[in-house]
C-alpha cells in the first residue's frame, strides 16, 4: 500500500473514531478496553482474510497485524474461552415486519390483523404465538409480547386480541439491544464504504449516495427535515421490505445463503468535531514549542 493511501486511511480513521470514542468515554470504556477489542479484530481479520494456511499460523498473524506472538496467542485463547453470542436485537423487528407483510397476518387492503395470543383449539386463525414462532426462532412468545407492548408497538384490544400500531422497533437508549445495533449498523456501512473504495470497476460497487445542504440550514429547517426524513424514509424502507418478502415467495424452494439489506441515516454535523487535535490545542492557548534536549 502506498504511503499516501496509508496516511489518508489514518486521517479517515481518526474521523471515524471521534463519535465512537466520545460514546466510549461517556460510558467508562477505557483506552485499554478499546485496545483489547482492536487486537481481537486485527487477529480475526488477519486469519479470516489473509492467512490461507490449513492451521492458524500465529507467527504470520503477528507479522500481518504488528502484534507480538504473545498478544496473538492471548487473543486466540480468549476467543476460545468466550461463550457463543447470539444477536437478539433484530428479533422484535422481524416480528413487526412479518405482522405487516405476511399475508397470513393481513386483512383487506394489507392492513395487519388483530390477533389473539394463542389460536383456538379448532385453529383456523393466526395467533401471536404463530407469528413469533415464524419470525423469531426459539424466542418465547410471552416475553416478546411484553417487550413490544412496553415500547408501544403493540396494544391489547378490549376483546383480548392484540393490535400492532408500529412497524419499526427502536430499542431504548443505552440498552443492550441498541448497543448491539450500533455495531451492526456501523459494520454494514463501513463494509459498503470499504468495498466501494476497493472496487475493480465502476459497476462493481454497492449503492452509496448522500445528499446535503451545501450552504447550511437553520435549526427550524433541521427539525422539519428530520420529520420529512422519518416519514418518507420509513415509507421507502417498508416498500423495500415488502419487495424482499415477495422475493422470498418466488424463491421459497431455492437455498438462500446471502444476507443483504438497505440502511439509511440522517446526520447533523458539528463543525467543531472535524477540527484536528492541533486546532483544539491551539484554541486552548497551547503554543508550538520544542522540548529542550
Amino acid at each position: 500500500m502506498g504511503q499516501n493511501v496509508k496516511e489518508h486511511l489514518r486521517l479517515s480513521l481518526r474521523m471515524m473514531l471521534k463519535p465512537l470514542v466520545k460514546l466510549l468515554v461517556s460510558q467508562g470504556v477505557s483506552h485499554g478496553d478499546f485496545s483489547e477489542a482492536a487486537k481481537d479484530v486485527y487477529v480475526e481479520v488477519a486469519i479470516r482474510h489473509f492467512d490461507r494456511s490449513s492451521k492458524v499460523n500465529q507467527s504470520r498473524v503477528a507479522i500481518l497485524t504488528g502484534l507480538t506472538r504473545k498478544e496473538v496467542k492471548n487473543v486466540i485463547d480468549r476467543a476460545m474461552r468466550a461463550e457463543p453470542h447470539t444477536k437478539n436485537f433484530s428479533r422484535p423487528s422481524r416480528v413487526l415486519a412479518g405482522w405487516h407483510s405476511d399475508p397470513r397476518f393481513l386483512g383487506p387492503y394489507g392492513v395487519p390483523l388483530e390477533i389473539p395470543y394463542e389460536a383456538p383449539v379448532d385453529g383456523g386463525i393466526p395467533s401471536f404465538v404463530d407469528l413469533v414462532r415464524t419470525y423469531s426462532g426459539d424466542m418465547a412468545p410471552r416475553p416478546m409480547l411484553k417487550e413490544l407492548m412496553r415500547i408501544g408497538a403493540v396494544v391489547e384490544s378490549e376483546n383480548k386480541t392484540y393490535k400492532v400500531v408500529r412497524r419499526d422497533f427502536i430499542p431504548e437508549a443505552l440498552s443492550g439491544e441498541l448497543v448491539e445495533r450500533l455495531g451492526e449498523v456501523t459494520h454494514n456501512f463501513f463494509s459498503t464504504a470499504a468495498r466501494n473504495i476497493e472496487k475493480k470497476g465502476p459497476d462493481n460497487g454497492l449503492f452509496e449516495r448522500i445528499v446535503f445542504a451545501e450552504n447550511g440550514v437553520t435549526s427550524t429547517t433541521v427539525a422539519l427535515f428530520d420529520q420529512f426524513v422519518k416519514k418518507r424514509g420509513q415509507e421507502f424502507l417498508e416498500e423495500l421490505d415488502n419487495w424482499l418478502v415477495a422475493r422470498e415467495k418466488v424463491e421459497k424452494d431455492v437455498p438462500r445463503t446471502v444476507q443483504t439489506g438497505f440502511g439509511m441515516y440522517h446526520y447533523i454535523e458539528s463543525p467543531d468535531e472535524k477540527k484536528t487535535l492541533r486546532d483544539l490545542l491551539t484554541e486552548r492557548g497551547l503554543e508550538n514549542q520544542e522540548e529542550p534536549e
